[in-house]
């Protein structure tokens, strides 16, 4: 996915990634480069659907890493 959609959705998952509020940290991590494993993966899936609505598709992985408090 490279549009300026792409480049949005990209920034989302990157915010995920970067707060306290979502458990995105992969199962198992090999170096400090794996941080953004979680965006590169979701990026990865969204660009094999091109139809799917990806603005959903975030807000149900919001949903489902949200961490309970």
């Amino acid at each position: 996915m490279q549009s300026e959609k792409a480049v949005e959705l990209r920034a989302e998952l990157t915010r995920m990634v970067d707060s306290a509020l979502y458990n995105t940290r992969p199962i198992y991590a090999m170096g400090e480069g794996d941080k953004y494993q979680f965006v590169e993966r979701r990026m990865e899936y969204m660009s094999k659907y091109p139809t799917m609505d990806h603005w959903q598709y975030v807000l149900n992985l919001k949903l489902m890493t949200k961490i309970k408090v």
